[in-house]
C-alpha cells in the first residue's frame, strides 16, 4: 500500500490546517493554503492584490503612462510627475502632407501616389497622372499649336505635300 503521509502540506491558516495534497503558495505572502483558502479574500492577504496592482495614470500633457502606487491620491502622483522634469509636451505637429493640386481632388501625395508631370512640372496624384486629367498647361499649349498650324501642323503640312508629289 502507498503511503502518502509525506506528500501535500498543511494549511497555513489557523482554522483550517487540513493537509492537501495540492497545496497552493500565495504569490502575495508566499504562505501554503488549501484549495478553499487560497484566494486572497479567504485567508486576508496583507500584500495579495496591492502585490499585483498595476495601475497608472496617463498625463494630460505628454501622454506618459505614470504608475499609481496604492493607496496614493492621483493628482499628488500627477504633479509630481510634472515637477520632476520628466513630462515634455509632445513637439508641434508634422507639417500636414500636401495634396493633389487639381480642383476637388482630396488626395495625399505619398511616396507610393505621387507623379511629376513633366511637361508642367505639377506633383499630382496616380489618378490625375495623365495630362488630360489635370489640365498640364504645356499639353494645352501644344493641342493650341496644332490648331493653329504649329510643330505638328508643319508636320502633317509636309506630309500631304510628299503625297502630292508621289501622285
Amino acid at each position: 500500500m502507498a503511503h502518502f503521509s509525506d506528500c501535500g502540506a498543511h494549511c497555513s491558516d489557523p482554522y483550517c490546517r487540513q493537509k492537501d495534497l495540492l497545496p497552493m503558495k500565495c504569490d502575495g505572502c508566499a504562505k501554503v493554503f488549501c484549495s478553499a483558502h487560497f484566494k486572497y479574500e479567504e485567508h486576508n492577504c496583507p500584500k495579495g492584490l496591492a502585490s499585483r496592482d498595476k495601475r497608472v495614470i496617463v498625463c494630460p500633457l505628454c501622454s506618459q503612462a505614470v504608475p499609481l502606487p496604492a493607496g496614493e491620491d492621483e493628482n499628488a502622483v500627477w504633479e509630481a510627475h510634472a515637477a520632476s522634469g520628466h513630462c515634455r509636451p509632445p513637439q508641434a505637429a508634422p507639417a500636414a502632407k500636401p495634396r493633389c493640386p487639381v480642383p476637388g481632388c482630396k488626395e495625399k501625395l505619398t511616396m507610393l501616389n505621387t507623379f511629376d508631370c513633366k511637361r508642367c512640372r505639377k506633383t499630382v496624384c496616380m489618378k490625375h497622372r495623365f495630362e488630360d486629367t489635370h489640365q498640364c498647361q504645356e499639353a494645352a499649349r501644344g493641342c493650341r499649336e496644332e490648331s493653329r498650324g504649329g510643330p505638328a501642323g508643319l508636320v502633317q503640312q509636309a506630309w500631304g505635300q510628299a503625297q502630292q508629289l508621289v501622285k
